[in-house]
Order: structure tokens, then sequence, then C-alpha cells
């Protein structure tokens, strides 16, 4: 019975019917698979697709068994007699439509396997194989005093470690430590680029430290490598754990070795269990970055180094903060170099061959003027340690300063690579491009540094110089006013939103900041520039003179310009009295460089350059001022983007041309500077006499009124602001 089921179901060409509806079904979804999304029909046809051809079958079937075809038609099959049956033929057509379809269904699946393979994404070739995250550690210990630094400081090390070793890309600890706790680690993967994530705990507990660590895949989430380590807390010990996890992560990452390498793997930097612990102390309260931290860090890096007098990394990092403290404007010259002068020379006694000393040499030498020498050092450092973080940062920092912005763009982006969620790179690439004439992108990195952390002074910072590039005063005063309230202790930022508050037009708002600036900076050279400016403005000039020779005879070092805005009060004196001799006596004597036949202008002193020249022309020196002029605008076209003025430069380039007698370029030129945006200290610029050839122009006179509109609009703005709190001076305050 079954046989004779299975002859007449062949007979009647069921199977075939069956075997060519399910190739042609196949080939319909696979059709529709392709050509649905791109007719942008809804994703819910493709299932109905496959719906009615799932219905479909079954007919299929019934319809093959209880129907034939014949040369009259279609007939029942009890109805078609036994010779007029052509079963048979009707099979082979059925076996020709199956050979079509089978072979039209190989065409397409071949295409639609290339056309995957062709289209599958890569694997993402950003990412280098060689790369780590290591997460911050979690400090398991009990309630001890600094546990939670002490984790952060063995985090610290073994990161400055690894970041020193081989093709290894290492993601600097600012960068991990902004990371949002609540990232997955394939989104910490994407967002770090990088192959492999570190995560750790630190539990301390009297004389015991245990460190768990486990290694991660990032993109795949899995753990290539996990132990615990238990020892005893020493120094030695500490830096034994910190190697084995080093040369672990090495071997999983596939990091070939050198012998330098090695070398530094078994390296002890102190055996002194309390110096590394202060040390690791210090890094902590230097990365805070305020002046009290960063004057509490050096502190326990100079207790570090007297515990243990070969503690090389102490060393370097007592000269390291106190050149942070430098730039900051807490301390002077002279006392920056007393403290990292024999710092770095004992740091290079010890070991010659370390990156960041040469790195604190270089910035020594620039910060005392020996350009020359400090780019050795710097390029020395960079051969030494080609990635490391901060000896590029270090050495885009001075590429930037000297006047040299496109050439630190690259060196800061390299340093980003290895730390991008750093503020502080951020904020010194920010400033690189603006000074090639972006202020607008310097906002874009300062927004960025807000949204990696919105309480950073950096952000805050870049924010406030970008809009006052581009004369937006208004918005710049709240970026001013949210520094101030980071560090209260700043006088320079009290100076400064003082100074702003008297050009806007707010006398009496200007005098609250400023009064508070010169209580607590009164010898600050920063805040006596500022009261220089205000008092010339508002046409006190015995007094502004009175300041600047104050000022000037305290032998103050130039901060900001402040020398240039000092002199610039002496000479106006001499124009006004004859007195030229003691004028051009300060000139030789802060500037003396500019003098005689080939005068070496710099970014510090083009300003003074023009200054000086006009006093040569009064004081009968017409040759030495006419090569000065022309030294000094050949140096400025060399130098500086066509059509870029800051408050680095100002208007410098229109006090050159004018003092040259070139009137319509130097009103081109002005124009050009104010539909820029150009606003910085224009009182002071504009009123300077520099100008008297074309100060009578009307084209002049309507660039002043205009600019004097714009202040009180934009004062306007300032009134607008809701309070800010208790540093918010807009109005006699009680509290």
């Amino acid at each position: 019975m079954a046989a004779s089921l299975i002859q007449e179901l062949k007979r009647r060409n069921v199977f075939r019917v069956a075997a060519v509806y399910v190739i042609a079904s196949w080939l319909l979804i696979q059709i529709g698979d392709v050509m649905f999304p791109a007719l942008r029909l809804p994703e819910w046809t493709t299932s109905m697709l496959v719906a009615f051809l799932l219905l479909g079958f079954p007919i299929s079937i019934i319809l093959a068994w209880a129907y034939e075809v014949t040369p009259d038609g279609i007939k029942r099959t009890e109805d078609v007699g036994p010779g007029e049956s052509i079963t048979h033929a009707t099979g082979q057509k059925i076996n020709a439509a199956i050979i079509a379809v089978l072979s039209v269904a190989v065409i397409l699946l071949v295409g639609k396997i290339s056309l995957d393979t062709d289209t599958a994404p890569a694997p993402d070739s950003s990412i280098p194989e060689k790369s780590i995250a290591v997460l911050p550690f979690t400090n398991r210990s009990a309630d001890e005093e600094n546990a939670e630094f002490f984790a952060a400081g063995v985090h610290d090390e073994l990161l400055t470690l690894l970041s020193k070793l081989g093709d290894l890309k290492v993601i600097s600890r600012t960068s991990v430590e902004r990371l949002d706790a609540n990232l997955s680690i394939p989104e910490i993967g994407t967002l770090l680029k990088v192959a492999t994530v570190l995560e750790g705990q630190v539990q301390r507990a009297g004389d015991r430290l245990r460190i768990n660590v486990q290694l991660i895949n990032a993109s795949e989430e899995d753990h290539l490598w996990a132990t615990t380590y238990d020892r005893e807390l020493t120094a030695s010990n500490v830096f034994d754990v910190q190697s084995s996890i080093a040369r672990t992560i090495a071997n999983e990452l596939h990091v070939q070795l050198s012998s330098s390498d090695d070398s530094l793997l078994s390296a002890v930097p102190t055996n002194n269990t309390a110096a590394l612990q202060l040390y690791m102390l210090g890094r902590q309260h230097h990365n805070r970055s305020s002046w009290e931290s960063l004057k509490q860090a050096q502190a326990y890096f100079s207790q570090a180094a007297e515990l243990d007098p070969q503690y090389v990394q102490a060393w370097t990092a007592i000269a390291a903060v106190s050149n942070r403290l430098f730039g900051s404007g807490a301390v002077n010259l002279q006392e920056f170099t007393e403290v990292a002068e024999p710092a770095i020379t004992r740091a290079l006694e010890l070991n010659n061959k370390f990156p960041e000393a040469h790195a604190q040499l270089a910035s020594l030498r620039w910060r005392s003027g020996d350009l020359e020498a400090a780019e050795v050092s710097f390029r020395r450092a960079l051969d030494i340690g080609p990635n490391d973080t901060a000896s590029l940062f270090a050495y885009g920092n001075y590429l930037r300063t000297v006047n040299r912005p496109r050439e630190a763009i690259p060196v800061l982006e390299q340093a980003l690579e290895a730390d991008p969620l750093s503020p502080l790179i951020l904020f010194e690439l920010g400033k690189s491009v603006m000074y090639i004439g972006y202020p607008e992108k310097n906002l874009e990195y300062s927004n960025k540094i807000l949204e990696i952390d919105p309480s950073s002074v950096y952000g805050y910072t870049g924010a406030l110089q970008a809009n006052t590039w581009m004369g937006k005063f208004d918005q710049g005063w709240y970026w001013n006013l949210r520094s101030i309230a980071s560090d209260p202790d700043d006088f320079e930022n009290w100076a400064y939103l003082g100074l702003w508050s008297d050009m806007l037009g707010d006398v009496e708002l200007a005098d609250r900041y400023l009064g508070h600036a010169l209580i607590i900076g009164p010898t600050a050279p920063a805040v006596l520039k500022c009261q220089v400016q205000v008092l010339m403005t508002r046409g006190l000039h015995e007094d502004a003179l009175a300041v600047a020779l104050s000022a000037l005879d305290a032998d103050l070092e130039d901060r900001w310009f402040s020398n240039q805005t000092f002199l610039r009060q002496v000479r106006d004196d001499a124009l006004q009295t004859g007195n030229f001799g003691t004028a051009r006596a300060w000139y030789v004597d802060r500037y003396p460089e500019l003098q005689g036949n080939t005068p070496d202008i710099t970014i510090n002193n083009v300003q003074a350059a023009a200054d000086l020249a006009l006093l040569m022309q009064h004081a009968g020196e017409p040759e030495k001022a006419s090569i000065l002029i022309d030294t000094a605008f050949a140096w400025y076209r060399k130098t500086q983007p066509p059509g870029v003025h800051g408050f680095l430069l100002n208007i410098v380039d229109v006090h050159l041309l004018a003092l040259n007698g070139e009137k319509t370029a130097a009103l081109t030129s002005l124009r050009e500077a104010i539909d820029g945006g150009w606003k910085y200290d224009w009182p002071m610029h504009m009123s300077n006499v520099n100008l008297d050839s074309i100060s009578d122009e009307p084209e002049f006179k309507s660039i002043v009124a205009k600019l004097e509109t714009d202040m009180a609009t934009q004062l306007e703005a300032v009134y607008d602001y809701p309070d800010m709190g208790e540093f918010d001076l807009r109005t006699a305050r009680s509290d």
C-alpha cells in the first residue's frame, strides 16, 4: 500500500512540484531580503512573505495531487483517462524548471555571499592590538589615613611603567580617571580606542598588601588573565608586583621587550617605603592642580627626596611642581629657578636617561630665556621616551609659547592619543589652534573639557580666552567669574575681571575686582599692569606713571607683557617732558635685544619695539627707529597668519604701519582686525600715540565709536546675568 502511494505521488509529479516550490520560495525570500529594504518597505513585509509561502506549500501539494496538466488543459486527476495522461512529459518540464530555478538560486547565493564578504565591517584598524587602558584601582583598604592616595599611587606608578614599554599604547591617568563609572568595558574600549582594559583592587592592612588585577579583552569583554598578589608592604614588593603585572600584560599583548625594557622592569626606584608613600601622596596632590595642592605636593616630594636622596622620580617631581607653580603665577622666576635647578641637576646625576628629567631641564632653560638649549633638551627627552606624554605636552606647550603654534599642534595631538580625555592637553591644543586664527575651535576644545569635567578650570579658562579673542567680553566675563570661584586666591583672575569691567564702562565694578586683586596680590606684575591700564584709560597719567616706575624699580618679572605696559608710561612721560635719557635707559635695561643695528624681534618684545621706535624718532635717532620698525614688521609678516589679531599681539601691525607713515595700510589693517572680532584692551592700544598719524582720520573715529557702542551693549548683557554667588561683585555685597 505504501509503495503504491509513493509510486502514485511520483507519477503525479507531487515530489517535483514540492521541490520546485521550496527552491522558488527560498529564491523569493532572498530577493525580498535584498529588495524590501531598498524599497523602504516595513520590516514586517519579509515576515509576511515567509508566512504566505509556508501557507502556499500544502496548497501546492494538494493541487499537484488533485489536478493534472493535459493537452486539453488542467483537469481533475480522476477525470483523466489512461490514454490522455502526459505526467511523464510534464515531469520533464518540471525537472527543467527545477534546474533553471536552482541555477538562479546558486547564482544569487554566490553573489550574496560575495557581497556580504565585501561589505562585512572590517575590524577597527584605528584600535591597535597592543593597547591598554588601566582603570583607576579600587581601594579596598580599611579606613586608614591616605588609603585612597595609596591605591591611586599604585595605579599611577603602574601606568607610568607600562607607558615606557616597547610599542605598547597606554592611555594616560587623566583620561581613565575621567571615565563615566557607568560605561561598559566595550564602551571604554571604543571611546579610548584600546584593545584591552585592566581592572584592579588594592587592599592595605598594616604591613600586608594585596593587589587583585584582571586583564579584559575590550571588544569581547572576556578575561585574558587574572591574579592576586599577597605581599608584605615594602617599597621593593610594590615595584616587584608592578613589574610582574607589566611583564604579564606585555606577554599577553605580544609586546616585544627590549633589553632597556627589561632593565626598566627590574629597576627599584626606592627601597624606602616611607619615601614611596610620600611620593605617591605628592603625585595625587600634584594632579589636583590648585595653588594650595601644588604647594602641598612640593612638600611631599621634598620629604621623599630627603628620606631617599637617590630617588630620581622625587627630584624630578620637585622640579615639575615648581614649573607648574611658576606657570600659574604662584611663584616668580627666581623662586622657580632656586627650587628647580638643583632638583634637576640631582636627578640627571642619578639617571641621565630619565626623559622627564630632561623635559624639566628643557623647561628650566626655556623659562630662563635660553631657547636653543631648551630645544636640545626637549629633543633629548623625546629621543629617550618618544611616547612620553609629559615630555610631549611640555614640548608642545613650549612651541606654542615661543610662537610656533603650527609645530605645537601635531606634538600635542600625539600626546592626546595617549591621553584623549586630558583637560590640560586639550586646553593647550585649543590655545595653539587659536593662535593660528581659530578661536572658535578653541571654544570647541573648551566645551569638550567641560563635558569631561564640568568643574575644570581649564575649561573655564579656555572658554574665557576664546571669547576674549573674539571680542565677546560679556561671555568671557561669565567664565572669568567661574575661574575666580574655582580658585579665589588667583589674584590675576580678579585683576583681569577688574580691567575688563572698566573697559566695558562700569567703573565701580572695576574698582571692586581690581581692589581685591591688589589686596591679595599687591606686588604681582600682572595685577599692577592691570592697575596701570585702568589709571591710564581714566586719564590719571601721573598715578599710572608712579605705579609703573615702582614696578620697574622692584625689578618684577615680565608677566603677560607687563614690562611693555610699564615702559609705555615712562615713554609717554618722556615724550611730554623731553627727558628721553631716562626712558631710553629703561628700554636698554629691559629690552637689550632691541638695541643696535640688528634687533632681535620676538613675540615678547614686538609691541615694545613699536613703542621704542617712536621714542627713538623723538630722541633724534630716526635711522635706528626705521631699522627697528622694518625689522619688527618683517618679523610680523613672517610669523603671523594673515588677518589674525588676538590678545597676544593685538594690533601691533597697525602701530608699525602708522609709525612708518603708511596711513592707508594702517587703517585697512585696523578695519580687518575689528571686523575679525579684535577688541582686547582696545582703549590702551587705540590711545597709543603710535597711532597719532591716523587718529584724526574719520574712519579711525568711526571705529572708536563702534567699539564704544559695542562695549555698552556687552555691559548690558553682563547686567542681565543672574546672581552667581559670593564672587559676583556687580553690586556692593554685605555678605
